[in-house]
């Protein structure tokens, strides 16, 4: 789709010239941390690339808590991600896409999947970056059990309206370092 493409384009560039990212990011991670997730949740993150929001720190702060978290990893192109048990001794290697990920074979299944994005609409629709490896994996797992999917972005990521196909999968919360969007 040339408009999604052109998209992508124009929100990397944005992304990329955030101001005050450090801040907004800190306020991202506040916001994160007032959603007081259970104990028992197997919370997927990311592994922040190409000025993603950098929700480590966030993570960290999971893991002194004894959350149980994972990263994605892709294994198969035109497939849906597994997610592998992550923490800070966790030894990382670089998967596909120059992506961290962790090497190991300690699988896990979340029920709430921090997902990164290039930008976001007011329907809570995202752009990624066109491998639609979240929209699939969030359709195979709404299948096995209630997931919660939340977009991390900066606000000046945001767009009315996002072209959107037939596979695209809306996300449950976007949050922001202007707040949470339900």
């Amino acid at each position: 789709m040339i408009e999604k493409k052109k998209l992508r384009e124009k929100f990397l560039k944005i992304r990329s010239s955030i101001k005050n990212k450090e801040e907004k990011e800190k306020k991202i991670c506040n916001f994160l941390s007032s959603l007081n997730f259970e104990k028992k949740t197997i919370l997927s993150g990311y592994y922040p690339v190409r000025n993603e929001v950098n929700i480590l720190p966030f993570l960290e702060h999971l893991l002194k808590k004894k959350y149980t978290l994972c990263l994605p990893c892709i294994e198969k192109v035109e497939s849906f991600l597994v997610f592998k048990r992550w923490d800070l001794e966790t030894e990382m290697k670089l998967g596909k896409f120059k992506i961290n990920e962790p090497n190991n074979k300690l699988f896990e299944e979340p029920s709430k999947i921090l997902v990164p994005l290039l930008a976001f609409d007011s329907n809570n629709y995202r752009l990624g970056y066109g491998g639609g490896f979240y929209d699939r994996t969030i359709a195979y797992l709404e299948k096995r059990k209630k997931i919660t999917t939340i977009g991390i972005g900066f606000y000046d990521q945001k767009i009315d309206d996002l072209p959107r196909m037939k596979f695209d999968k809306k996300l449950d919360l976007v949050i922001t370092e202007n707040g949470v969007q339900n």
